[in-house]
């Protein structure tokens, strides 16, 4: 039982009497006015028929005969194909295609880890060594969704380990890694990603051992390829390229259509002087990937170690064909150039490769030298200073050499700022 709270009384307004209200008013004034202008209409009938009729028929016309837009159609892509292509092209070699029709295939399969790890790899595979930065990101964001399509599971972290790896970021890397490792400690290829992890961070006994664990795991999967891959790689880079060369021949006969491994090989191979061995693997290379800037590059590498000028041309013209910004073969053309004297044309290609981002010390000096050589100092200078910084910060004494005997025939020493003739004449 509760006691009911009598409302509080609010003073309102008085209502005030009057004789008529001014909505009153308002409706008298209405009638007044139509009735006035329908008297109006009525004994104009025959002007208000000739004028407002044909209008309203236009208009009733033009209704009648609008069409509505056809909305813009969407383009389908085709599974039926994509997946066909997918298939077949990875297994012929041919990444390029492989990648466009699994990515159109992943579209369309969110939560295949599978799929969305076989292309993320495949654009690490096919970056030019992680050079080419858009397919990197590519690449991390297909990690990404091997990730997302099952945390759970180890294999979107290995790849996005991967990916990071080759993106130069080591420590995230790692991170990535041993959380895959510990998702699932019988994942062969977290211990293949691991293994090179740990050789970028100059462990290589861990890394070794981490490789060898792969093996172990893994003896006919995705893992192996890459593992012998990196064995190899562990051994160059300790000049071991004598011993390189067993892995990286297992690593071939696993995945002979990555051809990665193949310039890794023929790098070997020239580095012990049997450039013919080196040649012979890349040219095998090209016939199952004829767009890969990376294998015409070495292939016009190999030719000019070998003397072979005008096959080194014709290679690094082609990978120019393909890829007009490509650094490299823009750098080494514009060298062969130089060095038959072709001034005016390696200027215009070493000049490109150095505003593309080329901090390699010869592009400047050879650059430098091609202007001055055609009586341009003004234009020399600049880049045989800043060519002559980056073989001080590299404490290369050969090149500060060589830069600073260019900098003297143009009359200016090593970072003195070229001088500005004044011509007007003093009074």
């Amino acid at each position: 039982m509760y006691l009911r709270t009598p409302k509080r009384y609010r003073p309102g307004r008085r209502r005030e009497l009057r004789l008529f209200s001014g909505r009153t008013v308002f409706l008298l004034l209405l009638i007044s006015i139509l009735g006035a202008g329908g008297w109006l209409i009525w004994d104009n009938q025959d002007q208000v028929r000739s004028s407002v009729v044909p209008e309203i028929e236009n208009l009733a016309g033009a209704v009648r005969t609008q069409v509505a837009p056809r909305p813009t159609p969407t383009a389908t892509p085709n599974l039926v194909v994509a997946e066909a292509g997918c298939t077949n092209a990875y297994r012929q070699g041919d990444m390029e295609e492989a990648i466009k029709q699994c990515a159109v295939l992943a579209q369309s399969r969110p939560n295949d880890i599978d799929l969305h790890f076989t292309v993320a790899q495949m654009l690490v595979l096919t970056s030019n060594f992680g050079r080419d930065e858009e397919r990197m990101t590519r690449a991390l964001e297909f990690a990404e969704r091997t990730v997302n399509a099952d945390p759970e599971a180890p294999d979107g972290w290995a790849i996005r380990a991967m990916v990071l790896d080759w993106q130069g970021n080591y420590g995230a890397a790692l991170a990535s890694a041993l959380h895959a490792k510990s998702v699932d400690a019988k994942f062969a290829p977290t211990y293949a990603f691991l293994g090179e992890i740990y050789h970028d961070l100059g462990q290589d006994d861990t890394a070794l051992s981490y490789l060898n664990q792969a093996l172990e795991l893994d003896t006919a999967g995705v893992a192996v390829a890459y593992t012998f891959r990196t064995q190899g790689l562990v051994y160059s880079d300790q000049g071991l390229w004598e011993a390189s060369i067993q892995p990286y021949l297992a690593a071939l006969q696993n995945a002979p259509n990555q051809a990665y491994i193949a310039i890794e090989l023929a790098n070997n191979y020239v580095a012990l002087g049997e450039i013919d061995k080196a040649i012979q693997v890349l040219a095998s290379t090209l016939e199952k990937n004829p767009t890969d800037t990376s294998v015409l590059f070495a292939l016009g590498s190999a030719h000019t170690r070998n003397g072979n000028v005008d096959r080194a041309y014709e290679y690094y013209r082609r990978c120019l064909d393909v890829d007009q910004d490509n650094v490299p073969c823009l750098s080494y053309l514009g060298g062969l150039q130089w060095s038959d004297g072709d001034f005016v044309t390696a200027s215009v290609n070493l000049e490109r490769a150095i505003e593309l981002g080329s901090d390699d010390p010869d592009d400047y000096y050879q650059l430098g030298h091609s202007q001055a050589a055609l009586g341009r100092c003004d234009l020399a200078v600049p880049y045989l200073q800043q060519g002559y910084q980056i073989a001080l910060q590299r404490d290369d004494a050969r090149r500060q050499a060589t830069f600073v005997n260019a900098l003297q025939s143009c009359g200016v020493r090593a970072n003195q700022q070229p001088s500005v003739s004044d011509d007007s004449s003093s009074e």
